[in-house]
């Protein structure tokens, strides 16, 4: 007997269908950020900014974050480093600290994250960023069993800091988005 698929199985047995409903976190909602350029300033700064608001994160909530942006243009040796930050209240914890990194134009900076929500007052995180042309700089890190206030917005920040103020110094954010399951 050949397997079925799952819309057969779903569709042809009601206790399966209220199985599958129950038992497979589906996207429940989807976050698109605002993004901005960040150039000629060593002042640090979010061109990617999403918030997920107060009370939206439930226990065995997962977020996932997708983040990328470019060098437009850069100066000599000057470097630049991104940092993914998780803020909540007046907390910030940053998910992934990239590399400070002698980029040269048309760079990409990516960053990818995927929070769990332990309880009603902790997460833990997974997170990398890449960086360069051929994402050959891949920074991780992980977040343990961490505090959180899930009563307040949370507000994902990709941010980024030039070693020197200089004109040809531009980074564009292009994306920032994040999909809560459950």
């Amino acid at each position: 007997m050949g397997q079925k698929s799952l819309a057969v199985l779903k569709n042809g047995n009601r206790d399966f269908n209220n199985v599958l409903d129950s038992n497979f976190n589906h996207v429940s909602d989807n976050y698109v950020g605002t993004c901005t350029t960040h150039n000629n300033t060593t002042d640090a700064a979010n061109p990617g900014t999403l918030t997920i608001p107060a009370g939206r994160l439930n226990v065995g909530t997962v977020i996932k974050v997708m983040s990328f942006g470019t060098v437009i243009d850069s100066n000599s040796t000057n470097t630049l480093t991104n940092i993914l930050n998780l803020t909540h209240g007046s907390t910030t914890v940053a998910l992934a600290t990239g590399a400070a990194l002698d980029v040269a134009d048309n760079d990409v900076v990516q960053a990818d994250a995927e929070i769990h929500i332990l309880s009603a007052t902790t997460f833990a995180a997974i997170a990398k960023i890449h960086t360069d042309a051929a994402g050959g700089t891949i920074v991780r890190h992980y977040v343990a069993s961490t505090a959180i206030d899930t009563a307040v917005d949370l507000v994902i920040t990709m941010n980024a800091d030039w070693s020197a103020a200089h004109a040809d110094n531009e980074y564009t954010q292009l994306v920032h988005t994040a999909q809560v399951f459950g």
